[in-house]
């Protein structure tokens, strides 16, 4: 889940990038962008997204006023939900190591040895997410970011 104009976000897509890079066979990753009900139509247009949408095995979809972020209790932009084909969720929280800083991390990490399937306790792996609110502090209407 991804605000397209997070500044801290941009590293969320460059681990995305690195982790198909080395496990495109094994997944499909669909990024959700917010789209609050409130902004114009250029809201979607941004490199970030653009950025996400050039990644092989990645689609990008649009998420109307944050209807599926709330679905699924993402409020944070950068948060990863990994499920098994059976739906099992597997993974939740972050894929960088600190907020807008791309590396080696933990979350990162996890992903790779999920889909390779290297033994790792059971239960979903958590990690912490690092980047800006998807929502206001009532959760109630998105919080776009401005443009940079």
């Amino acid at each position: 889940f991804a605000h397209p104009h997070c500044p801290c976000t941009c590293a969320t897509i460059g681990e995305l990038e690195r982790i198909v890079a080395r496990c495109a066979d094994r997944m499909h990753a669909v990024v959700v962008f917010i789209e609050p009900d409130s902004v114009g139509p250029d809201w979607h247009d941004s490199d970030l997204r653009n950025h996400a949408s050039s990644i092989p095995n990645v689609s990008v979809v649009a998420d109307q006023d944050g209807y599926e972020a709330r679905r699924f209790g993402a409020l944070t932009s950068g948060q990863v939900l990994l499920y098994d084909q059976a739906g099992t969720l597997l993974f939740s929280g972050g894929i960088t190591a600190s907020r807008g800083h791309a590396g080696d991390n933990s979350g990162s990490s996890a992903i790779v040895s999920l889909l390779t399937s290297v033994q790792l306790p059971p239960g979903p792996q958590k990690c912490a997410v690092f980047g800006c609110l998807l929502f206001n502090s009532n959760l109630s209407e998105s919080n776009p970011l401005p443009k940079e």
